[in-house]
């Protein structure tokens, strides 16, 4: 057999384990040896040999541990093969041995920086770096500690110095920005160094902390797409589609309808939620005025995306904005919560993470294959220390930097339980009423199942809520164009009344998972899927379009006053339409953004909003978790629900209501409800909010709506 004809691959799979991968079976004799870069050799020992997928897979024994610090070449017939780093970095031993606890990246002082970057598994490590008054690049040797950590000093002041590492990593040499970048070049091509305080707007008080002092269930969240929400040809905002955007004041239509901030301030919502504002990877911020993403392909997780800022080319300028941008939104009574990417990376193989630690940072099946519970080609290993300790360091970083006050995490499910619950009381420690929420989807990762971080998981999770996909689910039916329909499309299945019981609880089928409302997150619409307008608009295509409003107002009541956080997605109020898109992640302007005009034509629906939620603010039956809630039964085709709350105090009784009613018709005709003896007051009726007392013992609930009695 001619050796030119085998294909050999070698992987250090232990620290006394190679595993060396063949195109077909070969002969260990003469030789197979270990061979080191001192020239030490070492025999080998083939301990198993097994078929796998046609190749040949050989499991070898080294007669000494192996030293990461050196590199290896398996010699067969003169013929030396690399042996690269495998599995070793996802053992248990690897993890114990390296752990670092330092405060990594370019860690800045007018004096001198030091730069700090963790790889184990790397030869060499030089900075490549240019100062901002310099316009060649030098390097630097990096030094290595015993747990894998590189680090360097510079002298002199720092600030905007540009940089990347090179690393000598599987004999060979690769260049990548920091993971822990504070700040990037355009499209994050080089790392910059940043004195922080140079990026802070005028009145941004470092020392300060933003302490969020609301409980979950007063909270309204509100999702908004920072480009989205700022774009649209008549705003009238200035900086459109941009950080700034959303920081100018009385912005307004042709006609002067409220938009952007100016709207938000009329809304009575108490949270903003961000989506993804750290630097991604799919919109090149050269052209950022012709392209379009959500963002959620995480490149730099610590960096604020440049595509928003009004100079992508300025490190300074894209910190400064966002900051600006936060800042407005709390000096106007928001909290703010960041949309966070832990779950994945952009594209794995370019990933810093992978350049520098291969193999460490994201999960693989047996095969030593990259497993895709998230969709996308990668899960990243939350339960891994350096990771773990990574995100945890970026939750501080955003919540200390830019004074963010929550974390919505995107397919939290990928993480695990331990991460999470060590985040939030590292979080908790730095505001105690710090949000934190996730998508708690059970996704298939390679963690075990009571590991994950997943609905399944949530009595486990005690200070993270939950996306409610039953709540979602149960009220306007499955995301699924051909699945289920809901309790609003006029489904009166006994399945579906029984569990609308559990919807008003904040449960929907969930009440054995949950502690409490507080972790239900209500809500019938968000970015992904369609919106509820076009998906009414295909499940009733012959019905008319104000009838599918009233479905959707339908909904509106129910996220709203629903035990636990009502959450909204922006443009949900006044039937926001994708012209039925259904993912609109990489869709133009024309498709996603904030249509002014047409929540100007809707100012009706926003009114009606507005009131509810006042209505809900207002009135603590709603918030209390001590209120008992009971259905009350009325006539097929609809639902009631009595909530009654117990007082303390005589003051509170008599500004407070005592009881309420929420009723809800499903049906195209008017439902008679006995009121039995008590007599009630009227707050809602069929999409107007006004008060009257009723004058029977017997309401008439307008056909497709929702009413709102009360008693003091």
């Amino acid at each position: 057999m001619s050796i030119d004809s085998i294909s050999l691959a070698a992987y250090i799979d232990d620290f006394s384990m190679i595993t060396i991968v063949a195109n077909k079976p070969f002969s260990i004799i003469p030789s197979l040896t270990l061979i080191d870069d001192k020239g030490t050799v070492q025999p080998l020992t083939i301990d198993k040999q097994e078929h796998y997928h046609e190749q040949m897979i050989y499991k070898c024994k080294t007669s000494k541990p192996f030293d990461l610090k050196k590199e290896y070449w398996i010699v067969y017939n003169e013929q030396r093969i690399p042996l690269m780093v495998g599995s070793i970095v996802r053992t248990e031993k690897f993890d114990t041995l390296f752990y670092d606890d330092s405060v990594l990246g370019a860690n800045f002082t007018p004096e001198f920086t030091t730069f700090k970057v963790w790889s184990p598994v790397a030869y060499e490590i030089r900075l490549k770096y240019k100062p901002a008054h310099s316009n060649s690049y030098s390097e630097r040797k990096m030094d290595r500690t015993e747990n894998g950590l590189w680090q360097i000093t510079l002298e002199g002041n720092h600030h905007l110095t540009e940089y990347t590492y090179l690393a000598r990593v599987n004999h060979e040499w690769v260049e990548t920005t920091d993971p822990y970048s504070r700040s990037v070049t355009i499209n994050g091509e080089k790392s910059v160094v940043i004195h922080l305080p140079e990026t802070d707007p005028a009145d941004w008080n470092r020392s300060e902390r933003k302490i969020n002092l609301r409980s979950k269930t007063n909270s309204m969240i509100y999702e908004v797409h920072v480009r989205d929400f700022t774009i649209h040809s008549d705003s009238g905002i200035k900086n459109k589609g941009k950080y700034l955007g959303l920081t100018e004041l009385q912005t307004t239509t042709s006609k002067g309808y409220p938009t952007g901030l100016n709207y938000l301030k009329r809304l009575g919502i108490s949270h903003v939620q961000l989506m993804p504002v750290a630097d991604f990877g799919s919109v090149d911020e050269r052209k950022a005025d012709k392209e379009y993403n959500w963002g959620y392909d995480p490149v730099h997780f610590l960096a604020p995306e440049g595509s928003y800022a009004t100079n992508p080319h300025d490190p300074v300028c894209r910190i400064k904005e966002l900051k600006m941008l936060i800042q407005s939104l709390q000096n106007n009574g928001f909290s703010v919560i960041l949309d966070v990417v832990f779950n994945h990376v952009y594209k794995l193989e370019e990933s810093s993470f992978e350049k520098l630690v291969p193999g460490y940072y994201f999960r693989y099946d047996d095969g030593g294959k990259p497993v895709n519970g998230t969709g996308v080609g990668n899960d990243t290993a939350s339960e891994r220390k350096m990771m773990r300790k990574f995100i945890l360091d970026a939750l501080t970083y955003w919540m200390n930097e830019y004074k963010v006050e929550g974390f919505r995490f995107d397919l939290m499910g990928i993480h695990d339980v331990e991460t999470m619950n060590l985040a939030a009381e590292k979080l908790k420690s730095l505001n105690p009423g710090v949000f934190l929420l996730g998508e708690g989807w059970d996704l298939n990762t390679y963690l075990e199942p009571e590991k994950k971080a997943s609905l399944s998981s949530a009595k486990k999770m005690p200070d993270y809520s939950f996306f409610n996909d039953s709540f979602r689910d149960h009220v306007k039916g499955s995301i699924f164009v051909e699945g289920h329909s809901g309790f609003i499309n006029g489904n009166q299945e006994d399945r579906i009344k029984h569990q609308m019981v559990h919807v008003m609880r904040g449960y929907a089928g969930n009440h054995d998972k949950f502690l409490n409302a507080d972790q239900s997150i209500n809500y019938t619409e968000c970015h992904d899927n369609h919106t509820l307008y076009d998906l009414l608009a295909i499940r009733h295509p012959h019905e008319s379009e104000s009838m599918r409003r009233k479905r959707q107002q339908l909904a509106l009541a129910f996220t709203i006053f629903a035990r636990g956080v009502p959450f909204i997605h922006a443009g949900q109020e006044f039937f926001r339409t994708k012209h039925g898109a259904e993912n609109s992640y990489n869709l133009p302007d024309k498709i996603n953004a904030i249509n002014w005009n047409r929540c100007e034509s809707h100012h009706h629906a926003v009114s009606y909003f507005r009131q509810l939620i006042k209505i809900r603010k207002e009135q603590a039956i709603f918030s209390d978790n001590r209120s008992e809630l009971v259905e009350w039964r009325i006539p097929d085709g609809g639902v009631g629900f009595k909530l009654q709350r117990p007082f303390t105090d005589k003051m509170e009784e008599r500004s407070n209501w005592n009881k309420a009613l929420l009723l809800f018709n499903q049906t195209l005709q008017p439902i008679n409800i006995p009121l039995e003896q008590e007599s009630w007051s009227v707050m809602v009726e069929n999409e107007r909010c006004s008060e009257k007392l009723v004058s029977s013992n017997c309401y008439t609930l307008h056909p497709l709506s929702f009413s709102l009695l009360y008693r003091l």
